[in-house]
């Protein structure tokens, strides 16, 4: 059975200071992202216009395959972000 999971993403180490999430080298990020869109894991996802990180929610087979997938993110394998998975229920909202 799947879980979902709210995966909170922060600038890290390699973020460059001063540029706005925009201007950050996130290409391959968006690609892992597309590729988590296609095989049906991301459920939506985007960065905070404050820049301070962003947040995806994934529905997955546990907390190891959440910390695997936020740790193989190419962002966080580049020191750009870092992120942190947790177990995260939908309680509200409409859509």
């Amino acid at each position: 059975m799947k879980q979902t999971f709210a995966i909170h993403y922060r600038r890290g180490p390699a973020w460059l200071a001063g540029k706005s999430v925009f201007e950050q080298p996130l290409q391959a990020h968006l690609a892992y992202m597309r590729a988590l869109v296609a095989n049906k894991t991301l459920i939506f996802g985007g960065p905070f216009l404050d820049d301070s990180g962003g947040l995806i929610v994934v529905d997955v087979a546990g907390a190891h395959e959440a910390s695997e997938l936020a740790q193989n993110d190419p962002a966080v394998l580049e020191r750009i972000m870092v992120a942190e998975p947790h177990p995260w229920k939908l309680l509200a909202g409409a859509w």
